[in-house]
């Protein structure tokens, strides 16, 4: 099953693109830029969104975690 990891949230916490996004494409999760609208690629979640979830505090794994459900919970919902 794909799922979204903790990992994956702390890459796009990490990124260094001005407007990162981490979406699903190719059977995988990838940390792109949002203006770069990959052909079949669905977001999953952008950084400021993240941020917005973590309510300004620091990123802790069980945090990580529980948003990681989450998003997972939606992407199998879409049919990713």
């Amino acid at each position: 099953m794909l799922e979204v990891t903790i990992d994956d949230l702390r890459r796009l916490l990490g990124s260094s693109l001005p407007e990162p996004v981490l979406v699903l494409t190719g059977g995988r999760m990838e940390v792109e830029n949002a203006a770069a609208e990959t052909a079949g690629a669905s977001d999953v979640i952008t950084r400021a969104d993240l941020r917005a979830r973590l309510d300004g505090e620091e990123a802790t794994d069980h945090e990580l975690k529980l948003i990681a459900a989450t998003l997972t919970t939606g992407v199998v919902q879409r049919g990713g």
